[in-house]
């Protein structure tokens, strides 16, 4: 048994200092991840169970496909009023983009940078929810 915590602490602790494009430190991502994205999307992003917080496992990096969805993760209300500095953000969801839906990140994906936070997050989404919706379908 104590073997097995072992490996799994060798591997979380592999998973933490990896290498994500636009992530100077995955330790800081993820405290921020844990302080602001948590709450309600759950410790591993699966959202809640009724659906009324989206899941961010596997299906994140699909925004990324879609015309508008690369603003969209700026824009909705948590991450543009989160209390973060514009590159903590843009580091937070490099972070957890890479963590959470690799799979799904486009092979020509730009990671998100300071410049990309300062200009949408001054325009939150008015209606978040319809939003994804016409962005999901347009995945579909």
């Amino acid at each position: 048994m104590k073997f097995f915590f072992l490996c799994f602490v060798f591997i979380a602790g592999e998973a933490l200092s990896a290498s994500f494009s636009g992530v100077d430190n995955p330790e800081r991502a993820r405290v921020n991840y844990i302080l602001n994205c948590q709450g309600c999307h759950g410790p591993d992003g699966a959202g809640s169970a009724d659906g009324d917080v989206p899941r961010m496992k596997n299906f994140l990096g699909n925004f990324l496909s879609v015309e508008g969805g690369r603003e969209f993760l700026i824009r909705v209300s948590g991450v543009a009023n989160a209390p973060l500095t514009d590159a903590s953000i843009a580091e937070l969801l490099n972070w957890t983009l890479h963590t959470q839906s690799p799979d799904q990140i486009p092979t020509d994906f730009l990671p998100y940078n300071e410049s990309d936070i300062s200009e949408w997050r001054r325009r939150p989404l008015d209606d978040v929810a319809h939003e994804r919706e016409r962005l999901v379908s347009r995945m579909r």
